[in-house]
């Protein structure tokens, strides 16, 4: 296996039957790269999962609020999960919940979610002395961060499939899960492809980077994203400004 390919990773996979034909070519031509989609359970065709051969990252809480209708709508498709995505935060005891039920389907990688503003902060009621202005974004630091990191070592230690998106804070490339979790090699490549057939993620997520960086290009005159093109972004080749200060930072 040369690499493998999460599709939609700046946009979302609908899961349409237009969607899955184009990736259907994809596969085609590319048999020596392993494709996974990239969803969340607001998705209403999601269910169409099942139906097909790729497996699916599912991002159940994308809003930063646990609901049961998501969270079953995320358990029903279980079987073709290679992990359930739950956005953190601190002192939120039904994100917790949320956590501890989708581990009874799939494993779960917690993405510790990062803000761009105080007033989002404020939005959520997060407590600001639980994060640091850091690269341009407000991420969890101090005893927030250790305690959720002794949370998840402390279930893993009971054979819990639990992690953390990018804990060492080197980007794809010192992480690994999207492979390892979709059973390839540890050490394979990661690269992206967003479809055309998906367009433009009709979501607005909390402070979505995709989201973000769309709006730049477009205010650019640009295209929202590179459509169609099977290549790693800059997480995934390890090119942003936050990977390049934790390396410098281990390096040190």
């Amino acid at each position: 296996m040369k690499s493998i390919v999460r599709v939609a990773s700046n946009n979302n996979f609908n899961c349409t039957d237009t969607e899955y034909a184009q990736l259907d070519k994809f596969a085609a031509e590319n048999p020596d790269k392993m494709f996974f989609v990239n969803s969340n359970a607001r998705t209403p065709g999601l269910k169409n999962i099942t139906a097909h051969p790729y497996k699916a990252v599912i991002t159940v809480n994308p809003d930063l609020k646990v609901s049961a209708t998501l969270t079953k709508r995320a358990e029903s498709v279980a079987s073709k999960v290679a992990f359930y995505r739950v956005k953190w935060l601190p002192e939120e005891p039904t994100i917790v919940h949320l956590v501890e039920t989708m581990l009874a389907k799939a494993p779960v990688v917690i993405t510790m979610q990062r803000f761009n503003s105080n007033a989002t902060m404020e939005r959520f009621h997060v407590n600001k002395d639980h994060y640091a202005h850091d690269c341009s974004r407000f991420r969890l630091q101090g005893e927030a961060l250790q305690s959720l990191e002794a949370y998840v070592d402390t279930l893993a230690s009971y054979g819990k499939k639990l992690y953390i998106c990018d804990r060492k804070g080197l980007g794809c490339l010192g992480c690994g899960l999207c492979a390892t979790l979709n059973g390839a090699p540890e050490g394979t490549k990661i690269e992206s492809l967003n479809l055309s057939t998906s367009g433009v993620c009709p979501y607005s997520c909390p402070d979505c980077y995709a989201k973000a960086m769309q709006k730049f290009l477009v205010g650019t005159g640009k295209a929202p994203m590179a459509y169609d093109k099977i290549k790693p972004n800059k997480k995934q080749s390890g090119q942003t400004e936050h990977i390049k200060h934790a390396r410098q930072k281990a390096a040190a």
